[in-house]
């Protein structure tokens, strides 16, 4: 073997060798960034905000109201949203006193048509927002939709839910039976 042809392995082996290092470093520096986004996320919406950035589309003035509160992200044309609004619908005498706050960056018109088509409008513990600044993700962490976020009388986060949820999911956090899966 030549002098040309050990040095221009070594070459080959040292930039093969830059290469591994740097990928495995940027696969690191990823999860890391990744890890503290959720744990940034977490913190955040550990606890309801005093303030909500939404405009209130009824006569409801947020406040922490010393009841569990569900936090509703939908969209009108959002198939699994209707659905679930059905669902809440149907069920809704089992949620009791509990605050259903219900929230879209669609425009108020499309809001209150899907309030009105869900037959969830008007009620006392059902309140509608409009996410026109569309902050939801800063706030809740997630734009998914739909999306609930269940918290405690005392503003505190019981459960994230991403994805269409069934009442009986929603329910079982009315009556203390879970308080995991934060």
């Amino acid at each position: 073997m030549t002098t040309t042809k050990i040095k221009l392995r070594l070459i080959l082996l040292f930039l093969f060798a830059t290469l591994v290092s740097a990928t495995g470093f940027i696969l690191i520096r990823k999860t890391l960034s990744a890890h503290e986004e959720k744990q940034r996320v977490a913190s955040q919406i550990s606890q309801l905000p005093n303030k909500l950035p939404f405009i209130a589309l009824d006569k409801m003035s947020y406040s922490h109201p010393g009841q569990k509160t569900f936090i509703f992200h939908f969209h009108p044309d959002c198939e699994h949203c209707s659905y679930e609004a059905k669902a809440i619908q149907t069920n809704i005498h089992a949620f009791g006193a509990a605050q259903l706050i219900w929230i879209s960056e669609a425009d108020a018109p499309t809001i209150r048509k899907f309030a009105k088509v869900n037959k969830l409008e008007h009620l006392p513990n059902v309140h509608w927002m409009a996410d026109t600044a569309s902050v939801f993700r800063q706030v809740f962490g997630s734009s998914a939709v739909p999306a609930v976020l269940i918290y405690d009388e005392n503003g505190k986060l019981l459960k994230n839910y991403r994805g269409e949820t069934k009442p009986s999911a929603l329910l079982k956090y009315l009556n203390n039976e879970s308080e995991t899966g934060r």
